[in-house]
């Protein structure tokens, strides 16, 4: 499924049920997809918690980024087939250091989806081939990744560089804005699985250089939001 290049302006939190997968299985209050919703709608800017780790960034240069434009589900084709990676949110970001690609994972109790070992299981020694393979160059990590580390974490990861690369944009972010505070239920842990496997150390709320190189540097965040 191709992601399409034209869009409108939402008509409200509710505007972004439509463009849900399974919009009756997922949209519900409490949790992630309508918080999600409800958060940037409400904010129509960046939402405050994902502002500040902007402010607070070490890189001066990231500290006065303002939203251009935010896209409910947005879709990223990937090598191997469908599906493509439907991200909660593409927000483009603008600042003084360039434009910043983001990537944001709404969680609120959710896991994020399968550990990469049963992925593969579920698809088929071509797919897997080019994907992993386009994942790896674009996100800085050699083949084989280990099997424990969740799936969601890789292609949205990928997703937020390949649209850096679409949009000439200087920073790459993979941002996962959780609405449960417990980190049992939020699986924190995969986070910081993820993040390990860069050799940093997970901290919520503040933007984590994974990699870069002469075109782009890779961020990732853990953002706390109250559930709304």
């Amino acid at each position: 499924m191709k992601q399409k290049r034209i869009f409108v302006p939402t008509e409200g939190f509710n505007t972004w049920k439509q463009f849900l997968t399974e919009p009756d299985k997922h949209w519900k209050q409490g949790f992630s997809a309508m918080s999600t919703a409800l958060s940037w709608e409400k904010s129509d800017e960046l939402p405050p918690e994902i502002k500040a780790i902007f402010t607070s960034a070490e890189d001066e240069n990231l500290r006065d980024a303002q939203l251009v434009l935010a896209i409910p589900e947005y879709k990223v084709v990937l090598d191997g087939g469908p599906p493509p990676s439907q991200n909660d949110v593409f927000a483009l970001v603008t600042s003084s250091g360039g434009l910043i690609a983001m990537m944001v994972e709404g969680k609120a109790r959710e896991d994020f989806d399968v550990p990469l070992e049963k992925w593969r299981q579920r698809t088929s020694i071509k797919g897997v081939h080019e994907r992993m393979a386009q994942i790896s160059e674009n996100i800085g990590l050699s083949e084989p990744i280990p099997n424990h580390i969740r799936y969601q974490f890789l292609h949205r990861t990928a997703s937020a560089v390949i649209e850096t690369k679409r949009f000439f944009a200087r920073y790459a972010i993979m941002l996962v804005q959780s609405f449960v505070e417990n980190d049992d239920e939020n699986h924190f842990d995969d986070f910081i699985a993820f993040i390990e496997l860069y050799g940093k150390k997970a901290k919520k709320g503040t933007l984590i250089r994974l990699y870069e190189n002469t075109k782009y540097q890779l961020y990732a965040a853990w953002v706390q939001c109250k559930i709304e």
